[in-house]
C-alpha cells in the first residue's frame, strides 16, 4: 500500500494522529520479508511467504489518550453500545495497523468487550487511587467499587506500603536532625514534592 493511501486511511480512522505521529510514511515493502521473531507464522501465498509487522503494539493502541477516554467515559456512564461502539473502531484501527492475530483474537466478539471493560475499569481505579494515594487517604471504598481488580488492589497496596516505609525512615532521619515540628508531616511533604518533581507521579499516571 502506497504512504499516500495508507495516510488517507489513517485520517478516517480513530487514531490518526496518534498513527501519523507514530509511523510516518514507510517505505513499500520489497520482495524480501523481514523477519520477526514474535510475529505469528508467515500466511503463505500462491507466490512466496510474506508477512507484514505490525506497525503499532496492542498496548500502543489501548493507551491511545482518546480511546480511554472514550471507555472510561462508557463505563462511568454504564453505557454498553456506547463501549461496543469504541471496540469497533478499536478492530477498525487494529486491521489497519497490521496487529498481530492474537491480540485481534484478544479484543474481539463479546470476550474482547468484557477485556476493553476491564482495562477502562483499571484505568478509573487508577485515576482515583492517585488521588488518594498522593493525600495519604484510605482505598478501602475504592477496592469496593471494584472488587474484581485483585490484581490491582495488591498492586495498590504494594505501593502504598512502600510509600509508608520511605515516609516512617526519612520521619526518622528528620528526627535524629533535630528538625522542629512534626517529622512526618515532614516527611509526607517532601515525598510530595519528590513524586511530582521526579517524574514518579506521571509514571503512576500512564
Amino acid at each position: 500500500m502506497h504512504c499516500s493511501s495508507v495516510t488517507k486511511i489513517l485520517k478516517r480512522s480513530l487514531y490518526a494522529g496518534v498513527f501519523l505521529s507514530l509511523m510516518g510514511c514507510q517505505p513499500e515493502e520489497s520482495n524480501t520479508t523481514k523477519t520477526d521473531t514474535s510475529a505469528p507464522s508467515p500466511v503463505k501465498t500462491a507466490e512466496h511467504d510474506s508477512a507484514v509487522p505490525p506497525l503499532l503494539t496492542l498496548d500502543e493502541l489501548l493507551n491511545a489518550s482518546d480511546f480511554q477516554a472514550g471507555i472510561k467515559q462508557s463505563v462511568l456512564n454504564d453505557d454498553s453500545a456506547a463501549l461496543k461502539d469504541w471496540q469497533d473502531q478499536l478492530l477498525a484501527v487494529a486491521k489497519e495497523v497490521h496487529l498481530a492475530p492474537r491480540d485481534v483474537k484478544l479484543i474481539s466478539g463479546q470476550q474482547g468487550l468484557l477485556f476493553i471493560e476491564f482495562e477502562a475499569k483499571k484505568q478509573l481505579f487508577n485515576d482515583e487511587f492517585i488521588e488518594l494515594f498522593m493525600n495519604f487517604q484510605s482505598i478501602d471504598d475504592l477496592i469496593q467499587k471494584y472488587p474484581h481488580l485483585t490484581g490491582v488492589h495488591k498492586r495498590a497496596q504494594s505501593l502504598i506500603d512502600a510509600r509508608d516505609v520511605a515516609i516512617e525512615r526519612a520521619a526518622t532521619m528528620l528526627s535524629e536532625e533535630g528538625v522542629e515540628g512534626d517529622a512526618t508531616q515532614q516527611a509526607r511533604a517532601q515525598w510530595q514534592d519528590y513524586m511530582i518533581n521526579s517524574g514518579r507521579l506521571e509514571t503512576l499516571r500512564n
